[in-house]
């Protein structure tokens, strides 16, 4: 019902129904699709270092665009629960996503990857903070009821949940070749 009304917002302020925050929140779903099929890629196979630069980039490029999203989120409507109507004041807007998602949102974003490309620290502390990258998946609850709108759609629904069974599958192939890669450095008979 918010929708037939049209309120009135200063200009800075997005509706979260507009078809650019539509857009924006599909990119922002792949993105996190792309943050979860390599977190534990990266974290399995350990394959960050200097000689990766091309994937570096591209995982920059994925922060900047989630720290764009922050700054998006500071000027983006959300409906009030309880009253069911759009909020559009800047103060209001600010204090909520604080006290809500920010935190969570932030640890999401910080550059992990490149902080641990040039130390030579411990591999274990650099793998423990770029998972701090799947903070990131709980925006895909958000996100879905964002998109609630499309989920009336069979073709949607089908291509969420073949993502989602693709994305499990990928999680526990990294997990058994991490298992077995430990395996098998110990030896058959040093356990």
């Amino acid at each position: 019902s918010y929708r037939q009304e049209a309120p009135s917002t200063p200009p800075h302020i997005i509706l979260h129904y507009c078809t650019f925050k539509t857009v924006w929140d599909w990119a922002i779903l792949l993105l996190t699709f792309y943050t979860s099929l390599l977190v534990p890629y990266h974290a399995a196979f350990k394959s960050k270092s200097l000689d990766d630069v091309p994937l570096l980039v591209i995982d920059s490029i994925v922060d900047v665009i989630f720290f764009i999203d922050i700054i998006l989120n500071f000027h983006t409507t959300y409906v009030h629960t309880k009253s069911g109507e759009v909020i559009s004041d800047p103060k209001r807007i600010r204090k909520t996503y604080l006290k809500s998602w920010f935190v969570i949102d932030l640890l999401a974003c910080l550059p992990y990857d490149v902080f641990n490309a040039f130390q030579e620290a411990e591999e274990r502390y650099g793998s423990i903070f770029s998972a701090l990258k799947v903070l990131r998946l709980l925006r895909l609850g958000r996100v879905f009821r964002k998109l609630d709108n499309y989920l009336e759609y069979g073709a949607a629904v089908l291509l969420l949940l073949i993502c989602v069974f693709v994305l499990v599958a990928h999680w526990f192939a990294c997990v058994w070749y991490t298992i077995g890669f430990r395996e098998g450095r110990g030896g058959p008979g040093k356990r």
